[in-house]
């Protein structure tokens, strides 16, 4: 890397990355890399539990925050050379254009792309629905104890304080930053501790109010890096997990022109707001992008085995949350009295900084072996699917909706988009789908002398695009090929779940499951047959 892209402090060292080939790193993030909040990363997988499925996928939350730092990076330089090209830009931007402000700019964008992702929970996204789940709805999760109740009550009103957000992760990552500000107070890195403040910004805008005029850079070059980082098209987050998890899972689809998006990057001023565009020019390597995070989506991170195991985790994360007291030998002695204080960031960040606990994969998955030998007979089995019994898991109902769709557009031959629309309205009439499960599942299940009240159906109806707003909208008009891709991703992706508490019908269920399969989705695509003819 060219030294103009290292940022403000002397090189340190180097890494060498199974992506980006060698990333130099200097020494303030050298120090950064060594805190606990760093070190944690290392343990916790980028794509969770997905090894269970892609047996290579064991790549870490680390190795992505390197690699965002590297091409944030890139991209901020390609921001500093517009504004060398345009005083419009640099005003912008900038209190003034000199290498010293330049330098603080990019280095700014690579703290915000190492500790983007700083908080995400142990197994990452795999585990991030249950933590909020717990943490909002305990109650509904069968958590009745008043101790994890409060822990759980504190650790809510810490996320509430944050004011709105997206994810759990994203209101972590606002307090261990925090506390990495705090450590950094103590350390004689010039002006790292403000540096950092500017990288949360960027990260979660609108905690500072202006910022010092010594500094050289503007409110609207953190909004900039905000932008680099995220920006719903190709931003450098999603260009470095889409090439990394293709090339850790051995899924062929994730090949992307790095370099060429990264040229062909511009930036604009629209009534004195600075914004990264796009060109007609850039639309192959755009395409790319876009064909990439389609076919990522579908074959890796909607598979159905990949749901199939979030489920598992769900169930087994709540089984300790309920059988915490009794899982003797318990990793954490007497840190913690209950899971919940582990969920409460506040708490969390004081532990990590301490080097007390971690709270990652590996601290988590010594919870499951030890529910799996001292936890009530649904904690073991739930624990048994994440270790070594493949049969425990959900069965999938559906495993490709593509079929489904087909067999459907076989009898109505109607367009795809028309049949994913009524196939989401089934979906969610609970009385509609309660019906379609009734005379399929439950009537196998009847005839297998089980309880109906023992089996559980999960819904999990997704989309790859959700909508598209915004200068990314004005790419897509511009090519027929992104707009044959946005309706092809909007079509929803349906997947059905079946699954019990008890081991012993859920053995009896997996015996039948190509039955209870053909039987599901039979009467699926009849309601959805007859709903479009009618």
């Amino acid at each position: 890397m060219r030294p103009e892209f290292l940022g403000i402090y002397k090189p340190r060292a180097v890494i060498q990355d199974s992506i980006h080939g060698i990333i130099p790193i200097n020494e303030a993030e050298y120090w950064i890399l060594q805190t606990p909040f760093l070190r944690r990363l290392h343990e916790i997988k980028q794509l969770g539990l997905s090894y269970l499925v892609f047996p290579s996928a064991t790549h870490s939350r680390l190795e992505h925050s390197l690699g965002v730092m590297h091409l944030a990076s890139r991209m901020a330089y390609r921001v500093i050379e517009a504004s060398r090209r345009s005083s419009k830009v640099c005003s912008a931007l900038f209190e003034k254009c000199d290498d010293r402000v330049y330098s603080t700019f990019i280095q700014v964008a690579r703290l915000a792309g190492l500790l983007h992702d700083l908080g995400h929970p142990p197994f990452s996204h795999m585990s991030e629905d249950t933590i909020e789940d717990l943490i909002f709805n305990p109650e509904l999760r069968g958590l009745s104890d008043d101790s994890i109740l409060g822990s759980l009550s504190e650790a809510k009103n810490a996320i509430i304080k944050l004011g709105e957000y997206t994810k759990i992760h994203e209101a972590y990552t606002k307090y261990f930053i925090e506390s990495l500000i705090d450590m950094s107070r103590s350390i004689e890195y010039s002006n790292l501790s403000y540096l950092l403040e500017l990288a949360l910004e960027s990260i979660s805008p609108g905690r500072l109010k202006d910022i010092d005029v010594e500094v050289g850079i503007k409110l609207e070059a953190c909004a900039v890096i905000n932008k680099i980082l995220s920006n719903n098209i190709v931003d450098v987050d999603r260009l470095d997990y889409l090439v990394r998890d293709a090339k850790y899972t051995g899924v062929i689809y994730g090949y992307i022109d790095i370099d060429r998006v990264l040229e062909s990057l511009e930036v604009t001023v629209i009534e004195s707001k600075p914004d990264i565009s796009l060109p007609v020019k850039a639309l192959p390597a755009i395409e790319d992008v876009f064909d990439a995070r389609f076919k990522m989506y579908k074959s890796l991170y909607y598979h159905h085995k990949f749901t199939s195991i979030q489920l598992a985790l769900d169930r087994a994360i709540v089984r300790i949350a309920v059988e915490w007291s009794n899982l003797e030998g318990k990793i954490f002695d007497n840190t913690v009295s209950n899971l919940g204080e582990l969920l409460n960031p506040i708490r969390l960040s004081d532990l990590i900084r301490e080097g007390i606990i971690y709270f990652d994969d590996i601290e988590v998955l010594s919870l499951i072996k030890i529910l799996n030998l001292k936890g009530s007979s649904i904690g073991r089995r739930w624990a048994k699917p994440l270790l070594h019994e493949r049969r425990l898991l959900p069965i999938s109902l559906i495993k490709r909706s593509d079929e489904v769709i087909a067999e459907i557009k076989k009898r109505v031959g109607k367009r795809v988009e028309n049949i994913g629309r009524v196939l989401e309205e089934v979906f969610h009439d609970n009385d509609v789908f309660s019906s379609i499960v009734e005379r399929s599942i439950y009537r196998i299940i009847r005839s297998l002398s089980l309880n109906s009240s023992d089996i559980i159906t999960e819904r999990a109806p997704r989309r790859i695009v959700k909508e598209v707003l915004g200068p990314t909208s004005d790419i897509i008009e511009t090519s027929t090929y992104l707009r044959m891709l946005v309706d092809i991703a909007s079509t929803p992706i349906i997947s059905t779940y079946l699954l019990s508490d008890y081991e012993d019908i859920h053995l009896k269920l997996y015996s039948y499951r190509e039955t209870l399969r053909k039987s599901f989705i039979k009467e699926l695509v009849e309601e959805v047959t007859s709903r479009i003819k009618s």
